[in-house]
C-alpha cells in the first residue's frame, strides 16, 4: 500500500511517499537545455501566457520564467497559498492583482484567472510530476493526508480539500501543518519504534516559519496519540515578507523610481533577494549583494550588512515569538502538568525560514532552559509526518483553532450578539469517529431566519468577535409553515414578529473529521428539515 502525505506550501510543495514501512521524499523532474533538475520542492508557482492561455507549474514555471524573461506579455503567481486566504466561491486572480469577479476589483481583464481553476490545474500538475517520478505505480491511487495552516478559515480549508479531490488525490485526511511536524519529530526522536505502550505524556511546542504564514501550536504526545492542546498563528507572516523588506533595502539603493520596475522584472528582484537571504544559513555571509545590470537595470552593485537586514527583520520575528508566548501559556492553563511541571518544554523550529540563524537565537533567548530543536529537514518535516499519519502508524486529535459561530439579535433585533457554536479548542473528530454535534432551539421573534455565520481568532469583553474575522455562508429561510424552507426571501423582507413565536426551531450543528461543519435546520410544523454545509460564499 502507497501514501502520501503533502505539505502545500507557499513557496514551495513537498510530498512525501510511505511505501513498504519506507519514508521518503518524492524527487520531482524537470528537463532543461542542461539536462534534467531533480529535486525534493515541486515550486507552488504558476506561469501563464495569456495569448495563448497556456500555463506551466512548478519547476516548468520556474525554468520557463527565467527562459522568457520578464516579458510583459507573462502573469506569474509565485504564491497561490496567499490567495487562498480571502478565498470565496468565484474569486479569480488579474495579471497585476487579486481580485473578486463578482465585485469588478481592479485589473480586471479577460486574462483574469478562476482561483479554484488555477489551484485544481496546479494539483494535476503535482499529480502527474509525482506520476513521473516512478516511486508508484501508475495504477496506485494517490491516497493522501493533505495539511494546511494551524489557523486556516474554514473557506481555506474547503476549497483546498475540493481541489485535490478535483485533482484525481484520494483524500483520506488531513491536518493541521504544525502538528504534522510535531509527529516528524517523535518519529525521529524513536527511530519510528513506537511500541505502543502507554508513555508518560510530554509537549512539544512546533514554531512553524514558512514562505508565507507563521503557525505555532503545542501538542500532546502519549505513546502513539497526538493531541494538539492549542494552536495559533499569523496569516501573513513568512519568508515572502522577508525576501520584501531585502528587495525594498536594495531598491532604496538603486536611483530608479519603483512604478519603473515592471511586475515580472520585480519578481526576477525578488528571487535574487530570496536567494541573498537563504545564503545567511550557511553562518559565514556578512553582506547580501544585488546587480541591478543583471536584471536589466541601471546601477553599481548593491551591498547590504547582513546585521542592518537583521535590524529590519527584527520586529516580524518579534511577533512570532510573542504569538509563540501566547500559545504556550495558553497550553499551560489548560494542562497544568504540562511535562510534569519538571521537563524542559521542547520547542521545535521548522518551515525554510526557520534556518535563520536569527530565529533560533531570538526563541532560545525568550525561552531560557527550553530545548530548542532546529530541524534539519525544515521544508520536508510537515510532509514527512503527514505520510506517517497516512500510514496509521499513529493517532492524532485536532482542535478548532479558531471560534466558529453566529450572530443573533435580541432584545426584539435591538441588539447583536455573537452566539459560539464551536469555541476554539474544541476537539474535532477523528477518523471513523461520529460527527460533533450541538443542537440549538428557539422559538422565532421574525418572519425568515437570517444565520450570519463567521469565525475569529479572539473574543472581545462583550464576547463579540474581535480578530482574525472571516465571514462564512449567510443562509436565509421562511418560519411560515406554510412556505417550505427551500422557499426564496430576501433579508430585505426581514421584520419582527410574533406570529410564529408559538413554533421551536432547530439547528442542529455537525462537524465531521475533516472539519466541515453542516447545519441542519427543521421546521417541526411542516415535518421538514433542510441541510447546509457551511462554507465561506
Amino acid at each position: 500500500m502507497v501514501r502520501l502525505g503533502i505539505d502545500f506550501g507557499t513557496t514551495n510543495t513537498v510530498a512525501a511517499i510511505f511505501d513498504r514501512g519506507l519514508f521518503s521524499v518524492v524527487l520531482h523532474q524537470a528537463q532543461t537545455r542542461r539536462g534534467t533538475i531533480v529535486q525534493e520542492i515541486f515550486p507552488s508557482a504558476i506561469l501563464v501566457y495569456p495569448q495563448t492561455h497556456q500555463r506551466w507549474f512548478g519547476l516548468e514555471a520556474d525554468r520557463k520564467f527565467v527562459e522568457m524573461g520578464a516579458s510583459s506579455d507573462l502573469i506569474f503567481i509565485p504564491s497561490l497559498k496567499r490567495e487562498l486566504r480571502n478565498y470565496m466561491e468565484g474569486k479569480s486572480l488579474s495579471p497585476n492583482s487579486a481580485c473578486d469577479s463578482k465585485n469588478g476589483g481592479a485589473g480586471q481583464s479577460d486574462c483574469d484567472l478562476d482561483l479554484a481553476d488555477l489551484f485544481t490545474d496546479f494539483l494535476r500538475a503535482l499529480a502527474d510530476s509525482i506520476r513521473r517520478s516512478q516511486m508508484l505505480d501508475e495504477s496506485e491511487p494517490l491516497e493522501t493526508v493533505i495539511t494546511w495552516p494551524a489557523h486556516s478559515n474554514g473557506a481555506q480549508r474547503h476549497i483546498t480539500r475540493e481541489c485535490f479531490r478535483r485533482a484525481g488525490f484520494r483524500v483520506i485526511n488531513a491536518l493541521n501543518e504544525p502538528t504534522a511536524s510535531a509527529v516528524e519529530l517523535a518519529d525521529c526522536l524513536t527511530g519510528g519504534k513506537r511500541n505502543g505502550k502507554s508513555e508518560d505524556p510530554y509537549a512539544v511546542a512546533v514554531f512553524d516559519l514558512g514562505g508565507g504564514t507563521f503557525d505555532a501550536s503545542v501538542v500532546r504526545i502519549e505513546g502513539h496519540d497526538f493531541h494538539v492542546v492549542t494552536s495559533g498563528g499569523i496569516e501573513l507572516l513568512g519568508g515572502d515578507d522577508f525576501d520584501r523588506i531585502l528587495l525594498e533595502m536594495f531598491e532604496a539603493k538603486l536611483d530608479l523610481p519603483s512604478e519603473s520596475i515592471s511586475a515580472l522584472t520585480r519578481h526576477a528582484l525578488l528571487r535574487q533577494a530570496r536567494a541573498q537571504k537563504e545564503l545567511i544559513s550557511t553562518g559565514t555571509v556578512k553582506s547580501l549583494f544585488l546587480n541591478p545590470q543583471d536584471f536589466g537595470l541601471r546601477g553599481k552593485t548593491i551591498s547590504l550588512p547582513v546585521d542592518l537586514y537583521r535590524e529590519r527583520i527584527c520586529p516580524l520575528l518579534d511577533q512570532a515569538v510573542s504569538m509563540l508566548r501566547e500559545v504556550i501559556q495558553s497550553a499551560a492553563a489548560k494542562w497544568p502538568g504540562m511535562n510534569g511541571g519538571i521537563e524542559p518544554l521542547t520547542i521545535y523550529l521548522v518551515g525554510g525560514s526557520s534556518k535563520l540563524p536569527f530565529v533560533s537565537e531570538m526563541v532560545s533567548g525568550a525561552f531560557p532552559g527550553s530545548r530548542v530543536i532546529l530541524s534539519d529537514k525544515p521544508f520536508q518535516s510537515v510532509a514527512l509526518g503527514a505520510a506517517i499519519c497516512a500510514a496509521d502508524r499513529i493517532s492524532y486529535h485536532e482542535v478548532f483553532a479558531r471560534h466558529f459561530g453566529l450572530i443573533r439579535l435580541k432584545d426584539h433585533g435591538q441588539t447583536e450578539i455573537f452566539d459560539t457554536i464551536f469555541p476554539a479548542g474544541t476537539p474535532i473528530p477523528r477518523r471513523g469517529e461520529s460527527p460533533l454535534e450541538k443542537v440549538v432551539r428557539y422559538r422565532p421573534a421574525h418572519n425568515i431566519g437570517h444565520l450570519r455565520y463567521l469565525e475569529c481568532t479572539s473574543l472581545g469583553p462583550d464576547g463579540m468577535p474581535l480578530r482574525g474575522v472571516r465571514t462564512w455562508s449567510d443562509i436565509l429561510f421562511p418560519y411560515d409553515p406554510n412556505c417550505p424552507l427551500s422557499a426564496p426571501v430576501s433579508k430585505n423582507d426581514i421584520i419582527p414578529t410574533n406570529q410564529f413565536n408559538h413554533l421551536e426551531v432547530s439547528e442542529i450543528y455537525r462537524c465531521d473529521s475533516d472539519g466541515v461543519i453542516t447545519v441542519e435546520i427543521q421546521n417541526p410544523a411542516r415535518n421538514e428539515s433542510r441541510r447546509f454545509e457551511i462554507f465561506n460564499e
